[in-house]
């Protein structure tokens, strides 16, 4: 379960963040997930939970945000969404594609109290 070690990740940056600031409690962490992380909401859900018992961010909600896979093409520079994993241009039919969306794992946000 990859999803752990994703979470891991996302709590360094929390509590980094939290370190600047005066904070009782965290009342809600977005996320920004991307497809190709193959990252599950539900187990990252349980992975969250986890990472917060015993800490400021137990009890808070957690809301994801799932991110659509875009590419840009090398050839004709046609930007478009990756509805299947053959990736191909559908302006050019091209394959040499850069994926522009759709691999990050980003905090958004914090709403703390």
């Amino acid at each position: 379960m990859h999803e752990m070690s994703l979470m891991g990740g996302v709590f360094e940056v929390i509590e980094q963040t939290l370190s600047l600031h005066e904070v009782k409690r965290v009342l809600q962490v977005k996320l920004k997930v991307g497809e190709l992380t193959n990252a599950e909401p539900d187990a990252l859900d349980m992975a969250f939970e986890a990472y917060s018992k015993d800490t400021i961010c137990e009890g808070a909600e957690l809301i994801i945000e799932r991110v659509p896979v875009r590419a840009q093409c090398r050839s004709c520079q046609h930007v478009f969404a990756v509805k299947t994993m053959f990736f191909l241009c559908p302006n050019c039919q091209n394959t040499g594609i850069e994926v522009i969306q759709g691999e990050e794992l980003l905090l958004e946000s914090l709403e703390v109290e």
